[in-house]
């Protein structure tokens, strides 16, 4: 059975939307509510999948994308990610089990600046686990690039922080951007404790950096005990949210925080929280 290329674009998420309408009408008396129902899609979803679809010229949707040439998997996921199109999660699933792919995707990557595209590059270079660290150091650089695309990078570096240590402490030292500074410290805070280069680039981020809260998540995580002064500094000036994550890192370094240490009555967040607790 050949296939007709003019599918390829197809709204596959809209034909599977229509197949779940038609399921739940069907099979209504089964299910209490569209909760229940919704409690059952993905065995829904994959009945669909593997289900011959008239759409697609009699082809179940799964078989579909199983019959398409490698090489054309890219140029697919490009033109699925044009204007307000979105690629199947069926091709993603097919393209993760394609490691032939990477040079293309990791070309595709370095080259696009779409964000919808390159989230979904970049998730499939992920799941392939293939691509070199450099690629990512790269990436996390870029300026032209959406922080969610560097997130997905950044949790791929975080696992590669022992290996990388040196290259992220030298990047971290030469970054003049607080954001790119930031996301250096995130991988470091993987890696073991007592490197005084990386103590010195907390050290500076709680003296620059306003997201407190943030990078005393960070140093809490690090948890050498020679920034615990550094942190216990910082509790008498905070907001209560940055408090919070403060006295947390502190105890992670073996240390302790009163929480009755200030008097938190007039902060707007503390507000709220006594609030929701006195319901």
């Amino acid at each position: 059975m050949n296939i007709n290329k003019e599918a390829y674009y197809l709204d596959f998420d809209k034909l599977f939307e229509n197949y779940a309408d038609k399921y739940y009408t069907a099979h209504s008396a089964e299910y209490g509510s569209p909760d229940e129902f919704a409690k059952d899609l993905d065995k829904v979803y994959h009945v669909w999948a593997t289900t011959a679809q008239d759409a697609i010229g009699g082809l179940s949707p799964s078989e579909f994308f199983n019959r398409i040439p490698t090489e054309e998997l890219i140029d697919i996921l490009k033109g699925s990610c044009t204007g307000d199109r979105n690629p199947s999660s069926l091709l993603f699933d097919r393209m993760a089990t394609e490691p032939e792919l990477i040079d293309g995707l990791v070309k595709l990557a370095r080259s696009s600046d779409d964000e919808k595209l390159l989230t979904v590059a970049v998730s499939i270079i992920n799941e392939l686990g293939t691509a070199d660290s450099e690629f990512y150091l790269h990436m996390l650089e870029r300026t032209d690039i959406d922080m969610c695309v560097k997130e997905l990078c950044l949790s791929e570096v975080c696992t590669r922080a022992t290996e990388l240590e040196s290259e992220l402490i030298e990047r971290a030292e030469a970054a003049d951007d607080l954001g790119l500074l930031e996301v250096f410290a995130e991988a470091l805070s993987y890696c073991a404790t007592g490197n005084e280069r990386i103590i010195a680039i907390m050290r500076k981020l709680l003296s620059v950096d306003p997201n407190t809260a943030y990078v005393a998540e960070l140093v809490g995580r690090y948890g050498d005990e020679s920034l615990a002064a550094d942190l216990y500094a910082l509790l008498d000036t905070c907001d209560y949210v940055s408090f919070m994550e403060i006295r947390n890192a502190i105890e992670e370094l073996g240390g302790t925080v009163d929480e009755n240490y200030r008097d938190f009555s007039d902060d707007p967040f503390y507000q709220v929280i006594k609030a929701d607790n006195n319901r």
